[in-house]
């Protein structure tokens, strides 16, 4: 049976690190959606199945391609049906359609590269049946997509790891701090606790943040997500968690090296913790809760 009071410290610590990665996250969300870093990703992901500069020019001006973005912002999502229009016209494959010689010529005038033996592969694998091939390009291109989605994901979660890291030490949240202090201040524990056992209202409002405001880039959503941070940071505030500055000079007198050196780490582990994302800790605040109630002896009649 596992000790409450190392259960309900988890769960304190899990709540801060949702609110936080919830924090974080809207934060990169909104950077990314400013710098088009998706749409650059998708951009990335096209040169690299097209791979002829010329083509690629061509191909991302295409008005079935190009009227998906705007002039502030790349297109965040292209349709493998756009793509594939986009890429047979510029190819001038689609004038070809009643001839399969002349297809097979147009195929084969294609700079050397590996658009060119795809698609030479595609075309043999579907008979010649233009509609199997159109069907097969489409897959081929959705099939790619997947990586590139890998690619942005790598890279929001190293840009999520560095801006958790300057939030966690602008807003002085030490996890190692947290967890020094919330054994030893039962009244703030329980606070804690009770607030996510019986209210809930933490836990909830950051539940509808990850299933309604990270599915989308739109700015609407961002101030979306941006009250909802401030409703939820002004909630984990009135806990008065040993988190800020406030304070600090009083508790920092006799600081040596190594204080500095466990408040850094205190830093960079809130900061991991914030890259795990807000889905995780929400999952393990359920976890603990329902590893709590087990805890609890059931009730005997006499």
């Amino acid at each position: 049976m596992f000790d409450n009071v190392i259960i309900d410290v988890a769960i304190g610590l899990a709540v801060v690190y949702l609110v936080f990665s919830l924090l974080c996250s809207t934060l990169v969300e909104f950077v990314a959606g400013l710098l088009s870093l998706r749409g650059r990703q998708l951009e990335r992901g096209i040169a690299y199945l097209v791979e002829d500069q010329k083509l690629i020019a061509e191909l991302l001006a295409h008005p079935v391609l190009n009227k998906l973005s705007d002039k502030r912002r790349k297109a965040s999502y292209i349709p493998a049906e756009n793509f594939r229009i986009a890429l047979l016209d510029s190819i001038q494959f689609l004038d070809e359609l009643e001839d399969k010689e002349r297809i097979n010529q147009r195929l084969a005038d294609l700079p050397e590269g590996g658009l060119k033996i795809s698609l030479q592969a595609m075309w043999k694998d579907s008979q010649f049946d233009y509609q199997v091939f159109k069907d097969k390009v489409e897959t081929w291109f959705s099939g790619n997509m997947v990586r590139v989605s890998g690619w942005y994901k790598r890279q929001i979660q190293k840009i999520l790891l560095v801006v958790a890291f300057v939030l966690a030490a602008l807003m002085n949240i030490d996890s190692i701090r947290i967890a020094k202090e919330l054994p030893h201040n039962p009244e703030l524990r329980q606070s804690l606790v009770e607030q996510v056992l019986n209210n809930q209202s933490v836990v909830n409002q950051v539940k509808n943040g990850v299933d309604t405001g990270q599915a989308s880039d739109s700015l609407d959503s961002l101030s979306n997500q941006y009250q909802l941070i401030q409703q939820t940071a002004n909630q984990l505030e009135s806990f008065e968690l040993p988190i800020g500055w406030h304070g600090f000079s009083q508790y920092s007198e006799n600081f040596r090296w190594f204080d500095w050196l466990l408040l850094i780490t205190g830093w960079f582990i809130s900061a991991f913790a914030a890259s795990m994302g807000a889905d995780f800790w929400f999952s393990s605040i359920g976890k603990l809760i329902n590893l709590r109630a087990s805890g609890k002896p059931a009730d005997l009649k006499k």
